[in-house]
């Protein structure tokens, strides 16, 4: 009787040990994307409240935007709100900063 290594044997024969470093980072990056949130009409009101109260009473506000599948939260004060190019000029601690309209998800008083 022939003993055999079975599937061993091809287990690293097809893949250069560079393809499995790859192919795992990539995995690991698709798996902690996000999909982004759907917002209401309500959420949509609110988060423009929100972001008019800073802009009229420079009152600061955390923002949580979504961009490529990832979260990200600033705190700033908005100075500036471009409603024909849908863009939010934010003041924040690392500096002014474009954020679009679109991209937001969540805004809140601090």
């Amino acid at each position: 009787m022939i003993r055999d290594r079975g599937k061993k044997k091809w287990q690293s024969a097809f893949f250069l040990p560079e393809h499995v470093k790859m192919l795992k980072q990539i995995s690991y990056d698709d798996y902690k994307k996000q999909k982004k949130p759907q917002l209401d009409e309500q959420e949509f009101e609110e988060i423009g409240f929100v972001v008019m109260d800073s802009l009229n009473h420079t009152i600061p506000i955390k923002v949580t935007i979504w961009k490529d599948g990832f979260f990200q939260s600033i705190t700033g004060i908005v100075d500036k709100v471009d409603m024909l190019m849908k863009n939010i000029l934010f003041d924040s601690d690392e500096g002014k900063r474009k954020i679009r309209i679109e991209e937001i998800t969540a805004a809140e008083r601090l």
